[in-house]
């Protein structure tokens, strides 16, 4: 059953003057250190780092009306698998979050154009 979705978009230029410092205090505040390894050694870490970013707007949108309080983004944790799709980590900080929306599963999809990345999540 779905019980919410939610969809973001970051502008990528905008992201990477705020990701010029990779060890400045909006990346730590934002980012898990797991995130922030994964997009180390790409390419691009700021279009990476956006898409992350709308993740966790669009995550907040799918399960707010169903949490009492707002959450840091950082409990929003999306990693890539092997294959390099998406997925949000739903252990840790997140798990009681998730018990408390009766939430089981986040689906994500992220995608960039015309520099935009751009995110949905749906709760199901």
């Amino acid at each position: 059953m779905v019980k919410g979705i939610g969809i973001d978009a970051v502008d990528i230029e905008e992201m990477r003057r705020l990701c010029a410092d990779m060890d400045g205090s909006f990346v730590r505040r934002t980012f898990t250190a797991a995130e922030r390894t994964q997009v180390a050694g790409r390419h691009d870490p700021a279009q990476v780092l956006a898409g992350k970013f709308a993740v966790k707007e669009a995550a907040f949108k799918a399960l707010a009306q169903h949490t009492e309080e707002g959450f840091d983004l950082r409990i929003v944790e999306t990693l890539e698998d092997s294959d390099g799709a998406p997925h949000i980590t739903l252990a840790g900080r997140m798990a009681p979050v998730l018990e408390e929306a009766g939430v089981t599963e986040l689906l994500v999809s992220i995608t960039n154009e015309r520099g935009l990345a751009m995110a949905v999540v749906l709760a199901q």
